[in-house]
């Protein structure tokens, strides 16, 4: 095979270069729109021309098109963005049309579920615009083939109709009985139906702003057919009314699309923990009673038992993230407003997509954004980190606390619903913009601040009085009415504008590798902390195993073939297990004598290239399976140990330094594939072990042979 014929793929006859840039292409579109990973970016026209129905206002930009989705976002930071499922879409027209300035185009009309027409215009010198269309045709085919299909075998795709989920969000019942909504009949079944919602409806102005989102909603579509233009964000940053904030926190985030697109998935994780509990179940049972509390909804059976299942539910879905401390505090927070659905998919899209990593075992994602957090803080308060930094005081102590529980568990829960109302909309970003806010507002009071018990102080303080009039003394009726959290949201946005998501996202990969290197040296000297019998190994010789062990897995990992395990892990206790080639490596990394054994082998090897092969390997396993029926002490306690990697590391080799090098078993593997390996320099150290071939021994704990 030629290099130019080794680096194109079958796929599509794609270089590796091309399949590369695709798949980046795609990261971004689907980060741009909040889509789910699935969805493969098919075409796009670079200038379309998208008129407002109702209204002569235009926006120009991008309109593309992906597997399940039509999408459009203007350029410009008062634009306006679209995300139009292909199941929502009605009707498709293509005319010939005359643009503003007489010059001739084309004109997509695309009529959708809610009777809305939305029209774009299209250069017709392009030739876009025929490749978008045959895409969107055939891409739209498939999908009404799925859909008949789906209803002819009665498949779980069935399940929801389009009309069945709208009935699902709560603008289509705020729609219909707008004259009730203040009464509280619109409201999605949620917690907050039955026990109430927090905050005083009156002091929230909930029906000003109900009155607003239903105006919005008639002239530019809901749920799925939102057109979301600058008034749409400018809406939410004033407050979400109650009936309607669980919706747009699944609308703006995303998750509303993946719950469309996995239909009767939540309630198969909800049976399968019923009918087996998975290992995060009793962890999850001690954390229920801990969650929000004060709420009226978690003093009762219902509030708890919709918790549990949410977060056992999700459990079972993510096996390698499970469950950890304070992903409670954020899930009972939205069952106030979201059904468990809503909030299951919702907390997959945070968890995965927003803040990764915040909630695994061992925090990296928190731990990664309060590096950067402090960073910013060095950066725009210069004066307050010396002062920190000269006092001894950890930011982290309160700060880790706001990225965790979203604010939940520091400011009031009104104030925290805020910030949850542009978390979702804006990303992790605001938590950056409102942890600096603070620290500014309260940067006096800070600076006098000797310890952290001051420091918490004043915070706490602080939050008590988000609720106070920031100008009390002033003249001018209005802004004795601003609050001062009022006042903290308009520092975030007004004086760190620079913290952008693109920002936040550079800030994570250039602190990333620091962190993952810190969070590694934190785990391996607890391991090595609590390795109750050391074998007679110094400090420095089990932290030099443990390198050595560790890089064995990874590499095992990386170079599995023909189906071989080399690094398992179960799902039940989560052990780390070594298979015997990556062993033979781990051996090979560590003992002289297992060098000089794959050395003549290979040695061998090369001198009989011209042998029959298969004839020497049959011969050998029969020589194993000889050993193995005799009973092989190595064998034995390879088995007995591997469920424990510190036993394995420590133990084994009170038997290795007894007994006879295994030479039978080099000979059972491609010693120039399997076991070549680089030898670091480390490793080529003698740790104790003899270099001569003929040694009967290995590693001993004192050095000796």
């Amino acid at each position: 095979m030629t290099p130019t014929s080794a680096a194109v793929s079958s796929r599509g006859g794609k270089s590796l270069a091309e399949q590369i840039a695709q798949q980046r292409r795609n990261e971004e579109f689907r980060g741009d729109f909040g889509l789910p990973s699935s969805e493969e970016l098919l075409s796009v026209i670079e200038t379309a021309t998208f008129t407002v129905p109702g209204t002569a206002t235009m926006y120009r930009g991008r309109l593309y098109l992906s597997t399940s989705f039509v999408c459009y976002m203007s350029p410009n930071h008062r634009g306006c963005r679209i995300t139009l499922p292909l199941a929502a879409v009605r009707r498709i027209e293509r005319a010939n049309s005359v643009d503003s300035y007489g010059l001739q185009c084309y004109e997509l009309t695309i009529t959708v579920w809610h009777q809305m027409s939305i029209a774009f215009r299209v250069p017709s010198t392009s030739n876009e615009c025929n490749g978008w269309c045959d895409s969107l045709r055939g891409q739209l085919k498939s999908m009404v083939e799925e859909q008949q299909f789906a209803k002819t075998h009665h498949t779980a795709l069935a399940r929801y109709t389009l009309k069945a989920f709208c009935k699902t969000c709560a603008s289509e019942h705020l729609l219909a009985q707008s004259d009730s909504a203040a009464s509280g009949d619109v409201y999605a079944d949620c917690l907050g139906k039955t026990f109430g919602f927090p905050g005083d409806p009156t002091t929230q102005k909930e029906k000003p702003k109900t009155k607003y989102w239903i105006k919005y909603m008639r002239e530019y579509g809901r749920n799925l057919t939102v057109i979301r233009r600058a008034e749409f964000d400018r809406l939410i940053r004033v407050g979400l009314p109650n009936c309607l904030r669980g919706e747009i926190w699944e609308l703006s985030s995303g998750a509303m699309h993946l719950r469309f697109q996995n239909r009767g998935v939540y309630e198969k994780h909800v049976n399968d923990y019923l009918d087996h509990p998975g290992p995060c179940a009793e962890e999850i049972e001690k954390d229920l009673n801990r969650s929000l509390p004060e709420y009226a909804g978690y003093q009762a059976p219902e509030g708890i038992d919709a918790l549990r299942r949410v977060l056992n539910a999700y459990s079972l879905r993510d096996a390698e993230l499970g469950y950890c401390q304070a992903m409670n505090i954020v899930a009972s927070t939205m069952l106030i407003f979201m059904t468990e659905e809503q909030v299951f998919w919702t907390l997959s899209v945070m968890c995965d997509r927003m803040v990764p990593g915040y909630y695994s075992p061992s925090m990296y994602g928190a731990s990664l954004d309060q590096s950067i957090f402090q960073s910013l803080v060095e950066e725009t308060m210069p004066s307050l980190a010396r002062s920190f930094k000269r006092h001894d005081i950890q930011l982290s102590i309160a700060c880790l606390p706001w990225f965790l529980t979203l604010f939940v568990n520091s400011m009031p829960l009104v104030y925290a619903l805020r910030v949850l109302d542009c978390f979702f909309l804006e990303g992790p970003k605001i938590l950056f913009q409102i942890g600096l806010a603070i620290l500014k507002i309260n940067g006096g009071a800070l600076l006098e601040a000797a310890d952290d018990g001051t420091f918490m102080y004043i915070l706490k303080e602080y939050y008590g009085t988000l609720g106070d009039s920031a100008y009390p003394d002033s003249k001018n009726a209005r802004a004795r009415q601003v609050t001062r959290f009022h006042e903290l949201l308009y520092v975030a946005y007004s004086d760190f504008p620079r913290i952008t998501h693109a920002r936040i996202e550079e800030l994570r990969r250039s602190h990333q590798l620091r962190i993952v290197h810190s969070v590694e040296e934190f785990s391996k000297r607890t391991f090595l902390r609590n390795v109750i019998d050391a074998s007679g190994f110094t400090k420095e010789q089990l932290s030099l195993l443990y390198d050595r062990y560790y890089s064995v897995l990874f590499y095992s990992r990386s170079h599995q073939r023909d189906g071989a395990t080399g690094l398992t892990k179960s799902e039940s206790d989560e052990k780390i297990l070594l298979d015997v080639i990556g062993f033979a490596r781990f051996m090979y990394e560590i003992s002289s004598w297992m060098r000089v054994q794959i050395k003549e082998a290979k040695e061998r090897t090369q001198s009989h290239r011209n042998v029959d092969m298969a004839d020497i390997r049959n011969a050998a396993v029969a020589q194993a399976n000889g050993e193995k029926a005799k009973g092989d002490d190595i064998t034995k306690e390879v088995k007995a140990s591997l469920g424990n990697p510190g036993w394995f590391i420590t133990s084994l080799f009170r038997y290795t330094s007894r007994i006879v090098p295994p030479k039978s078993r080099v000979s059972l593997y491609d010693v120039d594939s399997e076991l070549d390996m680089p030898v670091s320099a480390s490793a080529s150290a003698d740790l104790g072990s003899p270099e001569s071939a003929d040694a009967k021994s290995t590693l001993s704990p004192d050095g000796r042979s």
